[in-house]
């Protein structure tokens, strides 16, 4: 039902050839922990504006290996919407229609990069031996424990163990011996690096949510002071500081509230699901996350492009905690998600 990793490779690879003025593949520099190379592919259509001017987005998933169907939905996005530009072909997801022309527009007026696979060692370790599996498999000198948790393994706030976050090597949530320790997570870097991201979204299971900045503290947009460039990292302790909330400015509070509102209204549009938006902080306190690093890195570094970070988690809790994680029909799920995700990609196309 859930493909291989060779399988999520090889659907890359046939839409890349298939429409090679539409679509790239581009090599990543970091081979996983285990040696499997990682690409991701570039979505970008000829168009008026050149493509270096556009807005960018960019679409991770897998990062946590037992999250089978969100691979899944990143490659068949692609082909989707290699078919509605090349064949004139709406995509249709339940009770929402995207319109060809629509798709095509949108894709005239951004670049897209998706990364299927973030973890591509755990996904292969859950398909053939530990089906909840999360870390990747990072052997850690001087225990019995493998993994890193790669969700807690970015440079915001690294190491501090605020709820869940753990320095100790057998958990589930282990944020690694350094920020970007593992190589999985430097390729995720490098596409921040190099190219011009806009949007984020890092697809996760399971709680039916759109998330946004910030993880390790409530918001608020009255005191610049209270930033996290002025909290200790590295600490492996929490960060101990009784009233303390996160400065984010009310346009880009508002900003956030807007847009992930919006992908929630068309992720309803599918089946009538209804993902709540919240700041991560909601769902419990985290430090290290793709998406609060995604928004941190232009505060943290002017000079650097400012990136709006969501955490999309979908599907619902159900009784059986596998059943949440990777259930046995994926595809209402994926069709809903897929709407989400192409919300996200128009509201990058209308600047």
């Amino acid at each position: 039902m859930y493909r291989t990793v060779a399988q999520l490779t090889e659907v890359v690879t046939q839409v890349a050839a298939a429409a090679p003025d539409l679509c790239t593949v581009v090599p990543l520099p970091n081979p996983s922990v285990q040696g499997t190379a990682v690409s991701a592919l570039r979505i970008a259509a000829a168009g008026d504006v050149a493509v270096d001017e556009r807005p960018g987005v960019l679409f991770i998933a897998g990062t946590h290996a037992r999250e089978l169907m969100n691979p899944d939905l990143l490659v068949e996005l692609a082909v989707d919407l290699v078919a509605a530009d090349r064949n004139g072909t709406d995509i249709v997801l339940g009770g929402r229609t995207w319109a060809a022309a629509q798709v095509r527009s949108m894709l005239r007026a951004t670049v897209l990069y998706l990364l299927p696979c973030v973890n591509p060692d755990g996904r292969t370790y859950v398909l053939t031996v530990d089906d909840m599996w999360r870390k990747n498999r990072r052997d850690n000198p001087g225990t019995s424990c493998d993994g890193v948790d790669l969700n807690r393994n970015t440079n915001i706030l690294w190491g501090v163990t605020e709820g869940q976050t753990s320095c100790r090597p057998c958990t589930d949530i282990y944020c690694g011996s350094a920020a970007f320790s593992e190589p999985e997570n430097r390729n995720v870097k490098h596409l921040l690096d190099e190219y011009r991201i806009d949007h984020f979204a890092d697809v996760h299971s399971f709680s039916e949510l759109v998330i946004y900045p910030w993880g390790h503290a409530k918001n608020q947009s009255t005191d610049p002071a209270q930033n996290f460039r002025s909290l200790p990292t590295g600490t492996c302790q929490p960060l101990n500081r009784p009233g303390y909330s996160e400065f984010i400015a009310a346009e880009d509070l508002a900003r956030f509230r807007t847009v992930a509102d919006r992908i929630v209204a068309e992720i309803a549009a599918v089946r009538g699901r209804n993902y709540a938006p919240e700041p991560g902080m909601t769902l419990y306190p985290t430090t290290g996350t793709h998406s609060d690093y995604a928004w941190s890195r232009h505060i943290a570094d002017p000079t650097l492009h400012r990136t709006y970070g969501y955490t999309i988690e979908t599907g619902p809790q159900v009784g059986d905690v596998r059943e949440s994680f990777h259930p046995r029909d994926p595809e209402p799920i994926k069709r809903e998600v897929e709407s989400g995700l192409l919300a996200l990609i128009q509201v990058a196309s209308e600047g």
